[in-house]
């Protein structure tokens, strides 16, 4: 079955979210939507999905319409290059905005693609930019979308070795569900091994390898879908370099 573009979706299924009864409003409400200057967004905020493991938000080359946060699940941005290599850029989580980068170009040189069962909430850049003009606030939370995201990936990109670019990952999607509100040890990875390499610029054997000495370290403990951190203090050590 040819997978589905949501940007295609019938209009019933971009239904106006109802955020009072979303059962995922905690997260969004910790990444900053639950304050009273930003209550615009949920306004006019539109519901997509349920979207399935590989399934598009967005393909490369469409026209940009809207940006997009994750509400449940994950999703990966990847760009695929002329001779049709792709690079996974970022790994999106609830309430992360992303698709901004379209703006400037007026459509997307990169796919949004579902990470397990995802659900997404959509924001027409048209309504968004009026809200953005109309207040201050709004156009600052976007800004600082923008920034976190370019800092996350300068990190991920950075000059240092295979071992400090893993656990630095780790560490980071680890805070970064920390700052949702999902405080516990364990971490879901429901992206490949070969899409973490493919991120990271190591290879599928590399990735699997420094998880298994992360857990003869016990830094870690492989489960079923992720990892449980037992020691994030020791793998932050590692992450950046420090003895």
């Amino acid at each position: 079955m040819p997978v589905a573009d949501a940007m295609q979706m019938p209009a019933a299924e971009l239904a106006p979210t109802r955020c009072s009864g979303c059962a995922h409003l905690p997260a969004c409400q910790a990444a900053g939507y639950g304050r009273p200057e930003l209550h615009g967004l949920r306004c006019i905020a539109e519901r997509v999905g349920l979207l399935r493991d590989g399934e598009y938000l967005y393909r490369p080359l469409a026209p940009f319409h809207a940006v997009y946060a994750v509400q449940a699940g994950m999703a990966k941005t990847v760009s695929v290059d002329r001779a049709g290599r792709e690079r996974v850029l970022a790994f999106h989580l609830p309430g992360e905005l992303f698709g901004l980068d379209a703006i400037w170009l007026g459509q997307h040189d990169n796919a949004a693609i579902a990470l397990g069962r995802t659900q997404c909430c959509r924001f027409p850049f048209a309504a968004l930019r009026d809200l953005a003009n109309r207040q201050p606030e709004v156009q600052a939370h976007l800004l600082g979308a923008m920034s976190r995201l370019i800092h996350r990936q300068s990190l991920d990109a950075a000059d240092r070795s295979a071992e400090e670019r893993m656990a630095a990952f780790l560490v980071d999607l680890h805070e970064r569900r920390v700052a949702l509100g999902c405080a516990g040890a364990l971490l879901p990875l429901p992206m490949s091994r070969a899409d973490i390499g493919n991120h990271l610029r190591l290879a599928t054997e590399t990735v699997s390898r420094l998880l298994a000495r992360y857990r003869d370290a016990e830094l870690l403990r492989v489960t079923r879908t992720g990892v449980e951190l037992l020691d994030v203090d020791r793998l932050r050590q590692v992450g950046w370099g420090e003895p």
